[in-house]
């Protein structure tokens, strides 16, 4: 199937049930249903054609949905776009991608002006949000003034549904095509490891035009289940809605999970609705995973994948247990098993298996795999070979298959020779009470070639030293192991979703560090 029948059939099921809430707003599945025929058949009257791509720059809102949906129906291709980057790298994804249609939010109307020319010529530009009723190129009006009569998607499952980019370093980011069936098969999975039930409601605040937020709604969304959308996270508004949809599921990182049990007044808000967080995206720190286990009264499962596989493994609410046995307090570390319809290998760097407990590169094969990034056949052909995805992690499994992430390739640390992993680090120094956050990254050394260095953040009220985290990590880490140097800061750069970017961190500690 295509994704958009996920709107169709729940619009005939439970059609005065709520799909789509916000703090001050309410869509039925009947209502989206409508308004999803109405975008696209606005799309096919402004000229656009299967395949065509419709970029979209907006935080997140109600529409940014519709149009995921509404270009499914229409058999279009979505592109969502990073609000926060700058004029010129939102261009380069613009130029690669060729939208026929871009779509924006009134907020980011200067943005839109600025890259203006990096668009086909032919391209279309419609504002969500603008409240002049004289603009024809308004969402609004576009989609009143379209028809209501239902569409049937010429697409097939296995087209293209979405172009995620994913974050570039030094080159363009590469545009991820993920197919409807990639989506359906991942929540196939996702509903099975969450125990997910029609009576959940899930709360929404990690960027839509991120990967996570998706896949986490539609795998909801084909339970019918209702999605509460918040404009973006913080701690505490997070709270707060979580109190007054009274959600039961939501999709956090690991930064945000640590924002929230760090957040003074959490104690305050009615969480009793709260059944289960899913987390992924980025290191779960033991220590942060346990002291969230321990105040928050809910359960927790975790997922492992990229933008490109969606989720390989998940570590189950079962899996998630403090005071059992050895092993099972280890497994807190890991991030599951392979989920019903994945495959994980690690091998070496001639790409032969290796055994249980070595590390190596993690490979991904599964339903939920891309077949190919858009308009970059070398690069598709690189890091997809033999049906098998290549993920640029390190780790490895256990006996069990309990996989154990330990490192991104261009993060680990080679000091003196020596391989050394960052999470490992990261981990022992989550478990200090004075540190909030922390990032272990290389920087450039003469004697040793790169020498580990710790970024650190500290928490609210509480002093730490260089020495007294040095020796801190000493006592559990090989010397090798421990940092050479440890830097504090204010807070650590994130991006939109939470997750620390050591490649700035690189970038501005590289000079005179």
């Amino acid at each position: 199937m295509t994704l958009d029948e996920i709107v169709r059939r729940n619009g005939r099921r439970q059609p005065d049930k709520a799909a789509i809430t916000t703090e001050n707003s309410s869509l039925s599945w009947r209502e989206l249903d409508d308004r999803v025929n109405r975008l696209a058949n606005a799309f096919l009257a402004a000229g656009l054609a299967v395949g065509d791509r419709v970029a979209i720059l907006a935080a997140n809102c109600p529409e940014y949905m519709e149009i995921y949906f509404a270009a499914a129906r229409a058999g279009l291709i979505a592109v969502p776009v990073n609000y926060r980057l700058k004029a010129h790298e939102l261009s380069e994804i613009l130029r690669h991608a060729e939208p026929q249609l871009f779509l924006f939010a009134a907020e980011y109307h200067e943005q839109a002006e600025q890259v203006k020319a990096s668009l086909p010529e032919s391209a279309r530009l419609w504002v969500i949000g603008e409240q002049t009723s004289g603009n024809p190129d308004s969402y609004a009006n576009r989609l009143a003034s379209a028809p209501l009569s239902p569409l049937q998607s010429p697409a097939s499952e296995n087209d293209c549904f979405a172009i995620f980019y994913t974050s570039g370093t030094t080159a363009l980011p590469k545009g991820a095509m993920v197919s409807h069936m990639n989506l359906e098969m991942n929540a196939y999975n996702q509903i099975i490891a969450d125990a997910a039930t029609a009576s959940d409601i899930n709360l929404i605040s990690s960027p839509v035009y991120h990967m996570g937020a998706v896949f986490m709604a539609i795998s909801y969304m084909m339970l019918a289940c209702t999605q509460h959308i918040l404009p973006a996270f913080k701690a505490l508004d997070w709270l707060k809605q979580m109190q007054s949809s009274q959600a039961s599921v939501s999709l956090l990182i690991p930064t945000m999970i640590n924002a929230v049990i760090n957040e003074a007044t959490y104690r305050d808000y009615d969480l009793s609705a709260l059944r289960l967080i899913f987390y992924g995206g980025g290191p779960m720190p033991p220590a942060v995973l346990e002291r969230a286990i321990t105040r928050l009264d809910c359960k927790f499962t975790q997922g492992y994948g990229l933008t490109e596989t969606l989720e390989a493994t998940f570590l189950l609410a079962e899996d998630h247990v403090l005071d059992g046995t050895r092993l099972q307090q280890k497994r807190l570390g890991s991030a599951g098993r392979e989920a019903v319809s994945a495959d994980v290998s690690i091998v070496d760097e001639q790409g032969r298996d290796v055994p249980a407990n070595e590390v190596g590169e993690i490979l991904i094969r599964s339903r939920s795999v891309i077949k190919a990034y858009w308009k970059m056949p070398e690069e598709s052909d690189r890091v997809i070979r033999d049906g098998w995805f290549h993920t640029g992690d390190l780790g490895y499994l256990d006996e069990d298959r309990y996989l154990y992430v330990v490192d991104r390739i261009k993060d680990m640390v080679v000091s003196g020779g020596i391989n050394i992993y960052t999470r490992e680090i990261e981990s022992r120094l989550y478990q200090h009470p004075a540190v909030l956050e922390a990032a272990i990254i290389g920087l450039a050394d003469d004697e040793w070639g790169e020498r580990v260095t710790a970024v650190v953040v500290r928490r609210s009220g509480e002093d730490v030293t260089e020495k007294e985290l040095i020796e801190f990590c000493a006592e559990t880490l090989a010397s090798y192991k421990k940092p050479k140097k440890v830097l504090f800061m204010d807070d650590l750069p994130k991006n939109p979703s939470g997750k620390i970017l050591k490649r700035e961190l690189r970038l501005a500690l590289s000079n005179g560090q």
